[in-house]
């Protein structure tokens, strides 16, 4: 598809890695360079860099060396193969249902498809991947589960098995757009091969429904203690080899075994036999390079669900195991074997059947261990969690009998408490969320006890944790609420402290007799109308203060703070009351210095005009104040509109700013961390700076509303303490605000620089760790000569070495990170320990370096292979002296066409303009410039090439000669022996060898 050239011979078009290398690319999407030359030594390195990208993909590959995939081994190209197409395929297509049922084993889940597909099918029961799909009726039965409408089932099970695989492969083809990539007479045979049978079953899997369960599953993994309960039943064991009997009272017939319905002979029982040992190598080799059972839950966890595959494995060849046994019985049964054969047969028989029994018995005792351990460290778990659980609820007891704060600053404190608390509680999520995934085993001796018990304890632990995490929320919401209806309180008090100030000051200041003029009487008149005015709107402010007090006293159930809060809204109280009174006496005063200066005429006119709309609200007499001229410009009614709406706008405010001061602190990085994500903080901060910059706007409205009712007011001789109070505190809060997000935003791009250097730092151990295994694995193998294991070292090393930027970038940014205001003490140590790896990893690749070059460092090594180079580079200089003879001789067949070229561009410049003149001179100038240039290049190289291939073939001469020489001596060192002591015979031998 990538437009390559197709591949005609799988082994022999693998052997250079070159194609390999093209379908990784496609497959990972990532350009993979290619070696360029042809030599062993290119395709060696291309094939290495085969296995090195399938090892960081994940793909499993077993006893597959890069000398096996060039020296063109069959078997492991194939099984090369069948890895990349079980990744890239196989997983690809059942990631979704394995992830949905927390399963890693791919056929396991494909195995409980077929099963629970097949279940209606009375004459179907597949058991494995092999021998249950030799009739054919396994593949009929999966298609018309799915799609009955397609064929008749009666008709398929009256039909030979070639002609139900032929039938099940046309019908995926016509109806399912699935290609054959079987042949019917591939799979009706003893024992089809499991890796075909899986990659179509894998193409079933895709277009037909999937529905899997994990009682499917169970199943499936009871198969083993079932199965080899009726191998029982039928008097089977694999030292017997007897064949199972079909049970004619089972609702589902079980697969028999081929092997007895047909002669087996020697040949084909020697074949199957190197199939099952060729597999059992692996296995074995398999089971050894799994690694020591781990200490770590998780990794427990993970080592079981391997090893479970790696039984199941097992299961599925153990029928394998038992035909070739069989098979081996029969034949020296069937009496036609000589007695070396017989002999050799059962030896093999013995060999094959003692092997495959340790492996089974190492294996079974390595899942009893597993699972040993996996139940102690759970059971830990379990017990850490009611530990855990006792103490949090011991904290929470303790916690509930402490009243509340008496004071703000202690319902601080104790909300610095609750999240701490809170930080405990998501510390321990993390193990509560491993036990949600645990593996429960259950065997013959537990039963279904086992997990009664342990799904009790569960569920005992998870109310717990429950309650407590309710109790939790519940206590953060409650704190909050009273400190956002504390603080409000508080402020309110304050303000209307302030404002209570400012109106005695302005009383004060009012003159109740000795008036100079009526003017002097009308703005005294004007100052205690106002005053009663404000007083009235403001009786409201005083009543929902009076009832926020309440509601906080009730909340906090503390009678040291209630009593606080009641003196506090006692003292305002009183404050108030006395205002009033003393705004009635002046009132009464000043009608009482009219009426002794005569006046009633102006007082009855200015009484008349005078706004005492409010006069309810004060305790104030009937009495009219006396009557002052108007003045010319009274905005008093308007300026107490502008006043209602400054406080409105800056209450308004003032709650947003107390508001988000709380909300940034429940944002803020109290602690940096390794790798915390950020994201819930950035939307948290985005949110309130979205709103700050929506608020910026009014803030704006508030300073020009207020500055004109300062003007307004200082014109008319009235205090403007409380307006400017408000005014300070509403920029004083705005500020904080600001520098608060702006500290959040700075902590939260702190913790992302963390989280990009550690991640990087990773990215690099990642590599150190891959090193590490190549040195451990790969630097001493034996499938692998010394000198390319040099210069695969040599490639590792370079590698390492070219990771210098990256390592000068990250510590340049562990300097950075450092240099911020207490930085945590995990950067530095990360980085030191990381450099402390590198260093280890590169003195190591180094030291193998050097003694894979004294291992390669012999004359005759050295001088083979320059040899072979030499001869690659000779047939490489004849190619391509063959090719430049070819271009040459192209180039000259074109040389009529320049020429006619030339005579046609002249014949224009007679007739064309001066422009299209110039053009085409131009254009053909250059193109004779080119031809000019080509032909002197293909004339040197060709004069190039003519000088050096003579001196190859006199090389290539000299060296059969000397190599014939070489062989002479060898042969001759051989054969004769070192005369000892005689120097003269020393002397004759060596003249020979000369």
């Amino acid at each position: 598809q990538s437009g390559k050239a197709p591949v005609k011979d799988m082994f022999t078009d693998l052997k250079d890695g070159r194609k390999l290398l093209d379908l990784l690319e496609g497959l990972t999407g990532k350009p993979l360079p290619k070696e360029r030359g042809s030599t062993r030594v290119h395709a060696l390195n291309n094939v290495n860099r085969v296995l090195q990208v399938l090892h960081q993909n994940n793909v499993e590959l077993v006893n597959i060396g890069g000398t096996d995939i060039v020296d063109g081994n069959h078997k492991l190209t194939l099984g090369l193969l069948w890895s990349i197409i079980l990744h890239w395929q196989v997983k690809d297509v059942m990631k979704n249902i394995m992830s949905d049922l927390q399963q890693t084993n791919s056929e396991k889940i494909l195995l409980s498809w077929v099963r629970q597909s097949t279940r209606p099918y009375s004459q179907v029961n597949v058991l494995n991947f092999t021998t249950s799909w030799a009739d054919g009726l396994a593949f009929n039965a999966v298609i018309h589960r799915h799609k009955p409408e397609l064929f008749s089932w009666d008709k398929v099970t009256k039909m030979s098995p070639v002609e139900r695989l032929e039938n099940a492969f046309n019908i995926a083809k016509n109806h399912l757009g699935i290609e054959k990539l079987l042949d019917p007479e591939d799979v009706a045979v003893q024992l089809p091969d499991k890796k075909s049978i899986i990659m179509y079953l894998t193409s079933l899997f895709e277009v037909l429904p999937k529905q899997v369960t994990m009682e499917d599953i169970r199943e499936v993994e009871t198969l083993p203690r079932r199965y080899k309960q009726e191998c029982e039943d039928g008097e089977f064991s694999v030292q017997q080899s007897v064949a199972l009997e079909e049970d004619q009272d089972s609702s589902r017939a079980e697969t028999p075994s081929t092997v007895t319905e047909v002669d087996m002979d020697l040949d084909s029982y020697q074949v199957a036999l190197e199939e099952v040992l060729t597999w059992l190598l692996s296995a074995e080799d398999a089971f050894r390079e799994q690694e020591e059972i781990s200490g770590d839950v998780e990794e427990v966890k993970e080592q079981f669900s391997t090893h479970e595959g790696f039984m199941m494995e097992l299961t599925a060849h153990q029928s394998s195991v038992g035909n070739v046994l069989q098979a081996g019985n029969q034949l020296v049964a069937q009496g036609n074997l000589s007695p070396e054969e017989e002999f050799e047969i059962q030896e093999q028989m013995l060999l094959l059947n003692s092997r495959w029994e340790e492996l089974r018995v190492e294996s079974m005792d390595r899942q009893s261990r597993l699972h040993d351990m996996l139940m102690e460290l759970q059971k830990q778990q379990l017990q850490q969690l009611s530990d855990w659980l006792t103490v949090t609820e011991e904290r929470i007891q303790k916690m509930e009998s402490q009243l509340l704060a008496e004071d703000l600053e202690s319902l601080q404190k104790q909300l610095e408490e609750h999240k701490s608390l809170q930080s405990d509680l998501e510390a321990e999520q993390v193990k509560v969320n491993s036990l949600t995934h645990m593996v429960v085993i259950v065997d013959e001796s537990s039963g279904e006890s086992a997990t009664a018990i342990l799904e009790e304890q569960l569920q005992r632990l998870g109310e717990r944790w429950t309650a407590v995490c309710r109790w939790t929320e519940d206590r953060r919401v409650k704190l909050q609420e009273i400190q956002l209806l504390w603080q409000e309180l508080l402020e309110e008090q304050c303000l209307l402290k302030a404002w209570l100030t400012e109106k005695e000051e302005a009383l004060s200041k009012v003159q109740t007799s000795n008036f100079k003029d009526q003017t002097d009487l009308s703005v005294n008149v004007r100052k205690l109308a106002i005053l009663k005015e404000d007083m009235g709107m403001k009786r409201q402010t005083l009543d929902q203060l009076n009832e926020l007090g309440q509601d906080v006293a009730q909340i906090l159930g503390n009678s040291k703070a209630s009593s606080q809060i009641d003196q506090d809204q006692e003292e305002l109280t009183q404050r108030w009351d006395s205002l009033v009174q003393k705004l009635e006496d002046y009132s009464n005063q000043v009608t009482q210095a009219v009426g002794s200066v005569g006046m009633s005429q102006v007082s009855q006119k200015t009484a008349a005009e005078t706004p005492l709309k409010e006069q309810v609200v004060v305790k104030q007499s009937r009495q009219e104040l006396p009557p002052p001229p108007l003045p010319k410009k009274r905005q008093i009614p308007g300026d107490s509109e502008a006043k209602k709406k400054f406080d409105a706008e800056s209450a308004e405010l003032l709650n947003w700013i107390s508001k988000s001061k709380s909300a940034i602190q429940a944002a803020d990085i109290k602690e940096y961390k390794k790798m915390r994500d950020t994201s819930s903080m950035k939307e948290k901060w985005k949110v309130i700076e979205k709103e700050r910059a929506e608020k910026s706007q009014k803030l704006d409205e508030l300073k020009r509303s207020g500055h004109i009712l300062l003007d307004q007011m200082g014109k008319e001789g009235l205090s403007t303490v409380d307006i400017k109070s408000v005014m300070e505190k509403i920029l004083s809060g705005w500020k904080d605000v600001v520098q608060n997000l702006e500290e959040v935003a700075r902590k939260i791009k702190y913790q992302e620089d963390i989280n990009a250097y550690l991640k990087e730092m990773n990215e690099l151990e990642k590599i150190l760790i891959e090193k590490d295994d190549w040195l451990k694995n790969d630097a001493f193998s034996a499938s692998q000569s010394s000198a390319v294991l040099k210069d695969l070292c040599q490639q590792e090393l370079t590698h390492l070495v070219s990771l210098s930027p990256q390592l000068e970038h990250l510590k340049s940014t562990c300097k950075t990170l450092t240099s911020q205001p207490m930085p945590p003490n995990f950067i530095q140590e990360n980085l030191s320990g990381f450099l402390d790896h590198f260093k280890l990893t590169c003195q190591k690749l180094e030291e193998r370096h050097r003694q894979l070059k004294k291992e390669t460092n012999h004359p005759e090594r050295t001088y083979y292979a320059s040899v072979d180079a030499l001869k690659c580079d000779r047939r490489g200089e004849q190619s391509v002296y063959e090719e430049l003879h070819t271009v040459r001789e192209t180039l000259e067949t074109q040389k009529p066409r320049v020429d006619k070229l030339a005579e046609e561009t002249k014949a224009l410049e007679k007739h064309a303009s001066s422009d299209v003149k110039n053009t085409y001179m131009r254009e053909f100038k250059d193109v004779q410039g080119r031809w000019d240039k080509l032909k002197l290049k293909i004339s040197k190289d060709v004069k190039l090439l003519e000088e050096i291939m003579p001196k190859l073939r006199i090389f290539e001469t000299d060296s059969k000669v000397v190599q014939k020489w070489m062989d002479g001596v060898k042969d001759f060192l051989k054969t004769e022996k070192a005369v000892q002591g005689d120097t003269e015979g020393l002397q004759r031998q060596l003249d020979q060898c000369m």
